[in-house]
């Protein structure tokens, strides 16, 4: 019979199958959410370490030029930039020789 226990890991954990949390999440002070979100909602953050699910705004994407974005095209994140770019392929070269 499994009982309840508290267990502190110092030196990693390794899970070769899969693990199923019933209570809340925190991962290096990122708190997950609970529950599942709504139908094309996406995960944002507070900017405080919490994470929830909700839907996506263009004026999130203040700063992406949407004009060039063509059917097919696809919107990308420029880490290097810290900001969305549009694109036509997954892996593409930016400015600076980078990819993104």
């Amino acid at each position: 019979m499994a009982g309840s226990m508290n267990f502190k890991v110092k030196r990693g954990l390794e899970v070769a199958d899969s693990a199923t949390i019933g209570g809340g999440l925190t991962v290096a002070g990122i708190k997950y959410p609970q529950q599942d979100g709504n139908v094309n909602d996406v995960i944002k953050t507070d900017g405080h370490g919490t994470l929830s699910f909700g839907k996506l705004s263009i004026g999130d994407l203040s700063d992406v030029s949407l004009a060039s974005l063509t059917r097919g095209g696809l919107l990308l994140y420029d880490s290097g930039y810290e900001q969305f770019v549009v694109g036509n392929q997954l892996a593409q070269q930016d400015v600076n020789g980078g990819y993104f």
